[in-house]
């Protein structure tokens, strides 16, 4: 039963939204992915400074110290469906929508050079 409150309450972490679901502008799509990638190291440097304080000792030694203490320690600092495990997941979702995202703007002007070549249009090379 402890296994199942732990994965369900350690949901809460929400998820990243994916390069498709958002929308930005041409022009912008780098400076957007460096903003995603800057979130995510501000947010890992902060689960970092505070992950240590998140796990627990057992106030004391009985069995329901002993076991309301693992819960907790398995809920929001240890194991896959903790909140820490969680959060690391969504830093780590972050990192990739930014390498979408420059992927993306890469793409967009490779097909912009050819567009401008395969029209021969030399004077919108030059801008």
């Amino acid at each position: 039963m402890a296994e199942t409150t732990v994965s369900a309450l350690s949901t809460a972490v929400p998820d990243v939204p994916g390069a498709m679901d958002i929308t930005v502008e041409p022009g912008q799509v780098l400076q957007v992915a460096k903003i995603v990638n800057d979130q995510a190291d501000a947010l890992a440097d902060r689960v970092r400074q505070l992950l240590a304080g998140l796990t627990i000792e057992p106030p004391a030694q009985d069995v329901v110290s002993a076991t309301a203490v693992d819960a907790w320690n398995r809920l929001v600092a240890h194991g896959d469906g903790s909140y820490a495990a969680r959060v690391q997941r969504y830093i780590d979702q972050l990192r990739e929508l930014a390498t979408h995202l420059r992927t993306a703007a890469a793409t967009y002007d490779a097909g912009e050079d050819e567009k401008i070549a395969a029209l021969g249009d030399r004077h919108a090379a030059e801008k």
